[in-house]
């Protein structure tokens, strides 16, 4: 896989950080990382600088890129649709950026999935951090719990609406992975809390645009 990757073009949309962007790049691709998010770019701009190495960084909406039509190789995204007010229009304009036979990989979790029991392992887990010193760093269901309404996936964040997401788009060869090994690691690694609130949570989705 890297071999037939490298000195293709990526787009790495809510770059963040830069956590993937800097993996691309070790693996020989060209990376474009974006994000809305200044203070995002602005750790990963130093992230780079530490790294030496060059990224482009740019400031950018998901779902509006200012990149010109049919000009990159491999777009990928972390984290992100499950954010987006608009994910069909996100994923639109991830299929004009790319090249014939370009692929869009998404990796994404069902952090609020609505099902009774995760509901239950939730409030156990939130419990749970309430009598210990396990705290999320960044508890971002407090952040996005007063516009969860306008987020789609939300809720539904999972393979098969994604995959229909990316059908509606015209993608083709489209294939889902569980992601059992990441998320395994995390079972493994992570905080007790953490383990019970996202078990089995994070996937991964791919397809390819017509030749």
């Amino acid at each position: 896989m890297t071999a037939g990757l490298k000195g293709k073009r990526c787009l790495d949309v809510g770059a963040g950080t830069g956590f993937l962007s800097f993996i691309l790049h070790d693996m020989g691709l060209y990376v474009a990382s974006l994000d809305l998010s200044i203070g995002m770019l602005s750790q990963a701009r130093d992230a780079a600088r530490l790294r030496k190495m060059g990224l482009s960084l740019c400031q950018a909406d998901a779902e509006c890129l200012p990149i010109s039509s049919s000009s990159i190789d491999l777009v990928i995204s972390r984290h992100l649709l499950w954010t987006l007010p608009d994910p069909e229009r996100a994923i639109s304009e991830w299929m004009r950026v790319l090249r014939p036979g370009g692929r869009i990989v998404a990796i994404d979790g069902n952090w609020f999935d609505p099902s009774a029991k995760k509901r239950i392992l939730r409030w156990v887990s939130s419990q749970l951090t309430s009598f210990s010193s396990e705290k999320n760093p960044v508890p971002f269901r407090e952040y996005y719990h007063p516009i969860e309404g306008n987020l789609p996936l939300y809720q539904s964040s999972r393979p098969d609406k994604c995959q229909a997401l990316f059908e509606a788009a015209g993608l083709r060869e489209i294939s889902h992975d569980r992601l059992d090994e990441v998320n395994l690691f995390y079972s493994r690694n992570a905080s007790h809390s953490y383990r019970l609130a996202n078990s089995d949570a994070v996937f991964l989705i791919a397809g390819e645009k017509e030749c």
